[in-house]
């Protein structure tokens, strides 16, 4: 890691693509004293985070384990499938023995995943990631990215701001660029941006006209029409004011990913769009327009996992189904194991590359990287078919300071055991450190009706 001073007389950045050289001397001219920032990243995969996977090497796995377990990571290699992340291993928690079972479902959690309620309920409440973007903010408070096999641009399948109110997820790395950087382009995209601008003011004071004709409930209807455009247009007007620095800060995505459609007989290029996705990721965060992105691999109702060409993970010819390795086949000649790690590891190689550009771009006095929280997980818990009793996590940095995280590997005694606990503890956790204290989060488990469910986990308590 360069000094600042260093850093900012001449450093250029080719990571991800971003193009950060007038952002880079914005930062240079900012004071460095104040408030902390604080960022989250919730990368959840599909069709399970198998523990035995992701175990560090020369660390037992007790089939019931009673008692806590707090040890460092170092001097244990990480696993094939994990090995990507390794480089940080002083940045890296892994946690093991949490439990998830009042979301357990078929294939995968969807939005219980991140919500803790049963999965049959596809916007039973509020998410941790939507909780985490109401506290932290951003012109985008939230943004959802994803990839999938299915041939869509959006979906909703992980992220609800109460009953009934699910975030999109945008599949299409291409849509998500036009999307989120369109203010910082020119040409015919900084047109196009215009435009929806004018048109956004245009029609709210063509609302404001219409209102003056109506009264009682008639109005009070077009009220809410009028507080969405105007709240749109004043988005513009912000994202118009940032327009050098998300110039600066805006990606290189390749159009030919607009194309999402599984195919069987060529290339799915899954993972090329899962590295734009998190381009797109970080181009967002890096320009200040949110605090908190959640990306999808696979994840969230009728998606079970990714399938991809066994070329695509640099082992020969053949398709490999998701579903299919789910249940244990074997696909292009190798087993169901090889498949899930192979696919694992060319998905953390993704997320490796977010986690440098993050790393290279200088925040007071460390990085963007020191002030992120990054939760890798699954919507699908520890299996294809799971029972939640264990549902492992990956953290990487420590959100500034706010959480006791690095260097460790947590594994909590098991379900019914005393000392216990669930996803819901986690999630409460980095909900505190962010200035939210409530006690509870989503539903509790009738399962361990007699054990403690409520407040953050205290071994990551600061």
């Amino acid at each position: 890691m360069l000094d600042r001073r260093t850093f900012f007389r001449g450093t250029t950045l080719g990571v991800g693509g971003l193009y950060l050289g007038s952002f880079l001397r914005q930062l240079e001219a900012a004071p460095q004293s104040g408030s902390r920032p604080a960022r989250v990243l919730f990368f959840v995969q599909g069709n399970g985070v198998y523990p035995g996977d992701t175990q560090p090497k020369g660390i037992d796995r007790p089939k019931n384990p009673s008692d806590l377990e707090d040890r460092p990571l170092a001097g244990h290699a990480f696993s094939t499938s994990m090995q990507p992340l390794e480089p940080w291993a002083d940045r890296v928690t892994m946690i093991h023995g949490l439990s998830g079972r009042i979301a357990r479902g078929s294939h995968n959690m969807g939005f219980a995943a991140l919500g803790c309620w049963p999965m049959g309920k596809k916007a039973y409440g509020e998410t941790v990631d939507a909780a985490l973007a109401r506290h932290l903010g951003g012109i985008y408070p939230h943004v959802g990215l994803g990839v999938s096999n299915k041939a869509s641009s959006l979906t909703y399948n992980l992220t609800s701001t109460a009953r009934g109110k699910a975030l999109p997820t945008l599949l299409n790395p291409v849509v998500a660029h036009r999307q989120y950087f369109a203010a910082g382009a020119d040409g015919s995209a900084r047109k196009s941006f215009d435009v929806d601008t004018n048109l956004l003011d245009f029609m709210a004071d063509d609302v404001k006209r219409m209102r003056t004709r109506l009264d009682g409930s008639e109005r009070e209807k077009l009220d809410r029409y009028l507080e969405a455009f105007e709240k749109m247009s004043d988005r513009q007007g912000k994202l118009a004011g940032m327009s050098q620095r998300i110039a600066a800060a805006t990606p290189t995505v390749d159009a030919k990913l607009a194309d999402i459609a599984e195919t069987k007989t060529g290339p799915t290029g899954v993972f090329d769009r899962l590295e734009a996705q998190f381009d797109v990721a970080a181009g967002t965060m890096i320009a200040g327009l949110t605090n908190v992105v959640t990306v999808s691999g696979g994840a969230g109702p009728d998606r079970i996992g990714l399938s991809c060409m066994a070329s695509e993970i640099g082992k020969g010819n053949g398709y490999i189904g998701a579903h299919g390795i789910g249940h244990g086949g074997s696909q292009a000649g190798l087993t169901a194991s090889e498949c899930h790690a192979l696919i694992r590891r060319k998905c953390l190689e993704k997320l490796a590359k977010f986690v440098r550009t993050l790393e290279a771009v200088p925040e007071g006095d460390g990085s963007m990287l020191d002030n992120t929280l990054i939760v890798y997980m699954s919507d699908s818990a520890e299996g294809h078919h799971p029972r939640c009793d264990e549902w492992p996590f990956v953290l990487i940095g420590d959100l500034g300071g706010r959480l006791k995280l690095g260097d460790r590997y947590l594994r909590y005694p098991w379900y019914g055991n005393s000392g216990h606990r669930t996803i819901a503890n986690l999630y409460l956790s980095i909900l505190q450190a962010v200035g939210d204290t409530r006690d509870t989060f989503g539903i509790a488990d009738t399962g361990l009706a007699d054990l403690d469910q409520t407040g953050p986990l205290a071994e990551l308590t600061v």
